[in-house]
């Protein structure tokens, strides 16, 4: 019965935290909601949507460690050849002292290319491996960095030498490319 007692308290304050924590969750859940009115939502307007589910298996899943003066696009490229990876997705971050970035301008139809020699933050690397029609492996991949000032350059990844250590997740998908299991 003593233990009763004791436990009243401890037992009222979790009841009390719980009331707290789903008041808090309902009126987070308010302001997230998607709004159909919201300028963010509006329906109809990605006519071209399509989706092709891949089912609930992910695939096999890789990470690939880049070192001090490594190659970024070539060590991806020779990672997918070594291990005949010809359909697949990846992310990372790391640091990079060496990159170029080029940026393609659909209206003038021009291509701007960025370069930076410096020590700066891979913030983010993601993009595709795929295959050509002759069979050959191509990586695409956009990143962005962040340089010693608080600045950012990014756009389309064309090289980039890692000046620590780079970590890259690739994920092999198991349906083809040309697999059309649009809904």
């Amino acid at each position: 019965m003593n233990r009763k007692i004791k436990m009243a308290p401890v037992v009222s304050m979790l009841v009390a935290c719980g009331v707290v924590f789903t008041a808090a969750y309902q009126l987070h859940a308010q302001q997230v909601a998607p709004n159909p009115e919201s300028r963010f939502f509006k329906p109809g307007t990605a006519p071209g949507l399509k989706v092709t589910d891949l089912g609930r298996a992910s695939g096999h899943t890789y990470r690939v460690n880049l070192v001090k003066g490594d190659e970024i696009i070539s060590g991806l490229m020779e990672f997918a050849e070594k291990n005949h990876i010809k359909n697949g997705h990846f992310s990372g971050l790391g640091a990079v002292n060496k990159a170029t970035f080029r940026w393609s301008d659909p209206v003038n139809k021009t291509n701007k290319k960025t370069e930076i020699d410096e020590e700066a933050e891979l913030v983010s690397i993601s993009g595709s491996i795929g295959t050509d029609k002759d069979g050959n492996v191509g990586v695409h991949a956009h990143s962005v960095v962040a340089l010693g000032d608080g600045t950012t350059r990014g756009g389309h990844l064309m090289s980039a030498r890692v000046s620590i250590i780079t970590e890259i997740f690739v994920t092999e998908e198991e349906v083809p490319a040309t697999a059309s299991a649009s809904r």
